[in-house]
């Protein structure tokens, strides 16, 4: 399972118990690059992994080990005249979900709002690093 997926299926948890939001298993972009999460407000997109991986060094047994990096974001878009009341929970919940991968090195999730016109756009980044 990729690490967006399990992302994707711990935020529907996290944010389960307020129902004016949603999260979909659709990607946030359709076919034209034009974004389904300014369409539909109030609605979590999770997009797919984009994933790197370099070694870090090879044992005297000649075995190798690699760090694999992992960046998903995710999108969420609300009025901006008329946000809802506990968008900070929203919020909370939505970064607490990096907590479904485990095993990791680095294991990081942050926020970032822009406002244009009506509209607030939270771009949520999870950093995952792994070693193998």
């Amino acid at each position: 399972m990729a690490i967006a997926d399990d992302i994707r299926s711990k935020i529907t948890t996290n944010i389960a118990s307020n129902t004016a939001f949603k999260v979909s298993s659709e990607l946030p972009f359709d076919s034209n690059g034009i974004p389904l999460y300014e369409k539909n407000m109030k609605t979590v997109y999770v997009d797919d992994d984009i994933e790197s991986k370099i070694q870090l060094y090879r044992t005297l047994d000649q075995g190798e080990v690699y760090q694999t990096d992992t960046i998903v974001n995710a999108y969420l878009v609300v009025d901006a005249k008329n946000q809802p009341s506990d968008i900070e929970t929203v919020i909370a919940s939505i970064l607490s979900a990096r907590d479904a991968i485990t095993g990791t090195q680095i294991n990081e999730s942050s926020v970032e709002s822009e406002i244009e016109d009506d509209y607030i756009t939270y771009t949520f980044e999870y950093n995952i690093t792994k070693l193998s």
